[in-house]
């Protein structure tokens, strides 16, 4: 019997569970905003902002949650939205955990939490650029499409990046007084 949920079990999970984290943007959103600064002349002298391409009219929303199941002991559960622009996108992500309290005195607490995100990279995305005669229609980085790298070079230089936080170890004493 113990197995089959009780009608009351969804309101203590929430009578359980509290938002520890809320944020907009991550520093994956700021390595967006990074690239979008500059811009270059097209061949014929129209300008091309990079600030269009690496701009989102969202912004990658991260959500946590911890869940108490028993006195010393919690799991941390969130996601990630993500985040995509013209020329870039950032994956969504789930974020996973527990975290372990010991009392070490009657004022102290140690902690020690263990969180990892799943997904929530970031990919920048590729351009088509057109040389004309002297070297056709290729698939570069957009960034570098006007550089002196030549066009299958600048594929190299496309940023994929992992959250900043994908892997995270923390261990804490907090003194009360």
């Amino acid at each position: 019997m113990a197995l089959i949920p009780h009608k009351a079990m969804p309101q203590q999970f929430w009578e359980m569970t509290q938002l520890v984290d809320a944020r907009a943007g991550t520093s994956l959103s700021d390595i967006a905003r990074q690239l979008g600064t500059g811009g270059y002349e097209l061949s014929d002298g129209s300008p091309v902002a990079f600030s269009d391409w690496y701009s989102s009219s969202w912004t990658d929303l991260r959500l946590t949650w911890v869940t108490q199941v028993s006195q010393n002991f919690g799991v941390y559960w969130g996601f990630g939205t993500g985040e995509r622009g013209p020329k870039y996108e950032i994956e969504p992500s789930l974020k996973l955990g527990l975290i372990v309290l010991q009392p070490v005195s009657r004022n102290g607490m140690l902690s020690l939490s263990a969180t990892t995100v799943i997904g929530g990279a970031f990919n920048e995305g590729t351009c088509t650029a057109d040389y004309g005669a002297i070297g056709g229609t290729q698939t570069v980085n957009c960034r570098l499409a006007a550089s002196v790298l030549p066009p299958e070079e600048t594929l190299a230089y496309l940023v994929h990046e992992k959250p900043a936080d994908r892997f995270e170890l923390i261990l804490r004493y907090r003194l009360s007084f």
